[in-house]
């Protein structure tokens, strides 16, 4: 199953250059938990969507890409064999790793998404809160990585705010927008709410 449309026929809305890890390392020195993973209401909620939308009860190896302070890494690997969890920020994993003591079938990588994607067949790849860090580029780049990745048979799960920031170069929307445009062939559930954007796509 493929795609007709390009992964580099696009531009953002507003091309602006992709969050450095320097920007995470900063946040993370200053906060133990800058956006309140651990308690804020919203990421409850967010997660237990999640989690109810994987599309099997149980996977044997899961990607997850921009695993913070490992806050949904530590119920994710409820519903796996493997999980291997990247972040590009070693602070964030510092914190992950301590949460996840002693948790097996977990690994915790530093590693940048998309250049230093892990190697592998998936069956569940996880995409939070991270694709909108990625410039014009490397956001193409992402999705030819993952292209690749359903093409070899991985279920493709991605989640992320809606609201307006001029932080970051790109919107939750044009991020899911550019999603489903050139993995629309995929394409299997597009469940909207009001403060985030959950799309997943299955390789099977």
């Amino acid at each position: 199953m493929t795609s007709t449309a390009a992964a580099d026929d696009w531009q953002p809305s507003h091309d602006r250059p992709r969050i450095q890890a320097a920007f995470f390392e900063d946040l993370y020195e200053r906060s133990e938990d800058p956006w309140s993973f651990a308690t804020s209401d919203y990421e409850r909620r967010k997660y237990a969507h999640t989690l109810s939308t994987v599309g099997a009860p149980w996977c044997e190896r899961t990607l997850e890409i921009g695993c913070s302070i490992g806050v949904f890494t530590e119920l994710l690997a409820g519903k796996t064999g493997e999980l291997v969890a990247i972040d590009v920020s070693e602070r964030a994993l510092a914190r992950a790793r301590r949460r996840l003591h002693g948790r097996r079938g977990v690994r915790l990588v530093r590693a940048s998404f998309p250049e230093e994607m892990p190697t592998g067949r998936w069956d569940l790849i996880v995409c939070s809160e991270i694709l909108y860090y990625l410039d014009t580029d490397t956001f193409a780049l992402a999705v030819n990585r993952l292209r690749e990745c359903l093409e070899a048979g991985s279920t493709v799960l991605a989640v992320h705010w809606r609201a307006a920031t001029r932080s970051y170069p790109l919107l939750g929307d044009e991020v899911h927008d550019r999603l489903a445009a050139v993995l629309g062939g995929w394409h299997a559930l597009d469940d909207r709410r009001a403060q985030y954007r959950l799309d997943r796509f299955e390789g099977r």
